[in-house]
């Protein structure tokens, strides 16, 4: 019981021969439940290199909102992004999908079983709800984690996860161990939850005086101290580091901070277990510094795919000229794909229709002369429904996840 920001309240569980599980599950327990001391007034004092550590966060954030080379390529990666980081968020849960079975679970590709990327949709739609909500003018609200969960748990398949999706916890948690008696972290009581969370949101709407960065640290440490939902508390927490510093004025591609929260692997755990120790300094530092991990990782992604995004016009080019027709025009539909394809790893061509404002047939035009380039390959039949995919950028997303290192190296040279 090392944790000195918060109080330990003693608990009591009755016996449950009735309930699931081992003999152990199933005895009277006593246990120690942790409740986090209040944020809305916490006060900060900072060492100089921690200082630094946020400034040089939110220096980073800004960079990706201004004109620079990789500007073309992460226009058209928001959504793409938004994935990477569900992706990545859901890795930390212990739920692996490619971007490849995600993208084809969005678009109900027929012919195979999607339980898991049905769950990690989730995630990417809770994490659009997030964005949503830090982009409003509105203060931020409990609801608005309420709707967070809703939408996360609105794909799963399990029936409690449905019942309980948007519902504030009625029953002990705990992280680590088979029981609250020998887990690794138990959580405040259940009556303490609703308490918990006003004081969090009024933290988050009240505290200009921070910096975003450090704002969307205390936060999420706090959120999962709180863990007020019976599953998901960890990919919600990271759904509200989003919204925060959108709410902060944020770039408006999402930088994917849960893929370096993810390769920081036990450090994470062991910064939010810092947190709840009082050391603000500890765990401020590892987050700032994925933070800019993260934009600085994005910025080499948007140069990969600013420079992908050249090499499929001249492979169009290329293949006009070779069949002794003329280069498409600048304002043509297959011209304009290309600044679509990013973002849509896998679709059908009447995606691709609302996204330029053109007929299907213009559309599917486009489609199999990029099909013809070799820059798209259809994955499915159908009349008017085939689903094309871009291997390049699945690749490309698959590779940013693994070695974000890589991309970060890259922006920086």
């Amino acid at each position: 019981m090392r944790h000195r920001r918060g109080t330990y309240v003693r608990q009591t569980r009755e016996a449950d021969l009735s309930g699931f599980g081992g003999r152990a599950s199933k005895a009277a327990q006593v246990y120690d439940a942790f409740v986090p001391a209040p944020v809305r007034d916490v006060a900060l004092s900072l060492s100089g290199a921690t200082a630094a550590d946020l400034a040089d966060a939110e220096a980073a954030l800004g960079r990706l909102r201004e004109p620079r080379p990789s500007a073309s390529g992460l226009e058209s990666l928001s959504r793409s992004l938004m994935r990477s980081e569900a992706v990545a968020s859901s890795w930390i849960e212990a739920l692996r999908v490619s971007h490849r079975r995600l993208a084809e679970a969005e678009q109900r590709a027929p012919g195979a079983r999607y339980d898991e990327a049905r769950r990690v949709l989730g995630n990417v739609r809770a994490m659009a709800a997030a964005i949503e909500a830090g982009s409003r003018s509105e203060p931020f609200t409990a609801d608005d984690l309420r709707s967070m969960h809703a939408v996360l748990m609105s794909t799963s398949s399990v029936r409690e996860d449905q019942d309980r999706a948007g519902a504030f916890r009625h029953e002990p948690v705990f992280i680590g161990g088979t029981t609250p008696a020998n887990a690794e972290y138990v959580g405040p009581p259940a009556d303490r939850v609703e308490g918990l969370v006003a004081d969090l949101v009024a933290f988050v709407n009240n505290r200009g005086d921070l910096a975003p960065t450090a704002v969307a640290a205390i936060a999420h440490a706090q959120f999962e101290s709180i863990h007020p939902f019976h599953d998901g508390n960890g990919r919600v927490g990271r759904c509200l580091v989003h919204a925060i510093l959108r709410r902060g004025g944020g770039p408006t591609v999402v930088p994917p901070v849960s893929i370096a929260l993810h390769h920081a692997g036990r450090r994470y755990v062991d910064g939010l277990n810092a947190f709840r120790d009082d050391d603000l300094d500890a765990w401020l530092s590892l987050f700032a510094t994925a933070v800019t991990f993260a934009c600085e990782a994005t910025v080499g992604l948007g140069l990969r795919v600013a420079a992908l995004r050249e090499a499929w016009e001249g492979r169009l080019r290329d293949r006009r000229a070779a069949t002794g027709r003329r280069a498409p025009r600048s304002d043509s539909a297959v011209i304009a794909s290309l600044d679509c394809l990013a973002d849509m790893p896998a679709f059908h061509a009447r995606d691709l229709a609302d996204r330029l404002g053109v007929t299907w047939r213009a559309a599917q035009d486009a489609v199999l002369e990029l099909q013809d380039a070799g820059t798209v390959t259809r994955v499915s039949a159908g009349k008017g429904n085939r689903l094309y995919e871009v291997p390049e950028v699945l690749a490309l997303l698959e590779g940013f996840e693994a070695d974000p290192a890589a991309f970060r190296d890259a922006a920086r040279r």
